[in-house]
């Protein structure tokens, strides 16, 4: 063999060592990347039934558009009314 042949086989062998590396690396990473999308989804969905209770509440507390302009992060205003009613 020569010193040419012995070259190219380490930096052959070099390669393939930093492949098998590089590959197990982004295998790791990917695997990462899958369950931090799956704990986003959850919390996604957290997120949305969260925000259905505060909008069920929100309609409960208020007259429905009040609570509609509120949402869509519009100006009330205020209005008056003569009838008050307490209900108990």
């Amino acid at each position: 063999m020569t010193i040419y042949s012995i070259v190219l086989v380490l930096v052959t062998l070099s390669c393939l060592a930093l492949s098998l590396w590089y590959a197990r690396k982004l295998g790791d990473m990917l695997s990462k990347m899958a369950q931090h999308a799956k704990k986003l989804q959850v919390k996604s969905l957290e997120l949305t039934a969260e925000k259905r209770r505060a909008d069920t509440l929100l309609c409960q507390m208020l007259p429905k558009e009040v609570a509609e302009q509120l949402k869509m992060n519009r100006e009330v205003k205020a209005e008056q009314f003569k009838v008050k009613v307490v209900d108990k």
